[in-house]
């Protein structure tokens, strides 16, 4: 654990010039609708990274990650789905009370953000990564099945469907890495799940006890959030580097 923490310092150490100051955006979805967002450049350019929140929570149970992966050299978006946080209007105001509606309209919000990250000037549009926790992993899932530019996917907490794993069971060039409490026992099947279905030989499993649920358990597991980070920087790569040629 102390290794892992003292990588994570240095990288973040060597990478802190190109963090820039954080913005709230709106990502306009395909029926109009406004998702507020929090968007972190980096100056000197990078791959993108959409951080996907729990539906028990908001885009705010990753301000912390999101420092960091942007400290670390990454472009990162955190958005409120609609009905959640700052993405309250309308219709969209109870997430209880209009939970078919909100999670039909959730893949499209997820295109729309990843539109909004990939038109900005310092994204490197076709290196993308998703963290998606709880309800938002299956998101992640299927954005990666939709964006073959999504390179790399960090799961917490949670499932998908069988679309989703046939997925992951067919793609042998995208990494997963999967974290979830032994105690939270549907969610912490699930991801062993997924992980067990990855077809890439580097994904990895992170089974933690009493930990939590999802975004949670990094209140409590203080090397989780540099796991994440240091995952980021073997899986995609800032700006470029070990990226294919026709992908930089």
């Amino acid at each position: 654990m102390k290794a892992r923490l003292v990588l994570s310092v240095v990288l973040l150490l060597c990478a802190a010039s190109a963090r820039g100051e954080p913005r709230d955006v709106r990502v306009v979805a395909a029926d109009g609708f406004a998702l507020q967002g929090t968007f972190h450049p980096a100056d000197k350019g990078g791959p993108g990274i959409l951080l996907l929140h729990q539906c028990d929570a908001d885009r705010h149970s990753y301000d912390h990650l999101a420092t960091m992966l942007n400290t670390a050299g990454y472009n990162v978006l955190a958005i409120d789905f609609r009905g959640f946080g700052g993405s309250r209007g309308g219709e969209y105001t109870d997430f209880a009370a209009r939970r078919p509606q909100i999670l039909e309209r959730m893949p499209g919000d997820v295109d729309a953000a990843l539109a909004f990250l990939t038109a900005q000037p310092t994204v490197i549009a076709r290196a993308l990564g998703v963290v998606g926790g709880s309800c938002g992993v299956n998101q992640a899932v299927q954005a990666s099945r939709r964006h073959p530019d999504i390179r790399t996917l960090v799961l917490l907490s949670g499932g998908t469907n069988a679309e989703g794993e046939a997925h992951l069971k067919s793609s042998p060039s995208l990494p997963v890495f999967g974290a979830a409490s032994e105690e939270d026992t549907d969610a912490a099947a699930a991801i062993r799940k997924i992980v067990g279905l990855s077809a890439h030989r580097d994904s990895q499993l992170t089974m933690l006890r009493n930990a939590g649920h999802a975004a949670s358990m990094f209140a409590t597991q203080v090397d989780l959030e540099p796991d994440i980070v240091i995952w980021f920087r073997a899986n995609l790569p800032v700006a470029g580097y070990g990226l294919p040629p026709a992908i930089r």
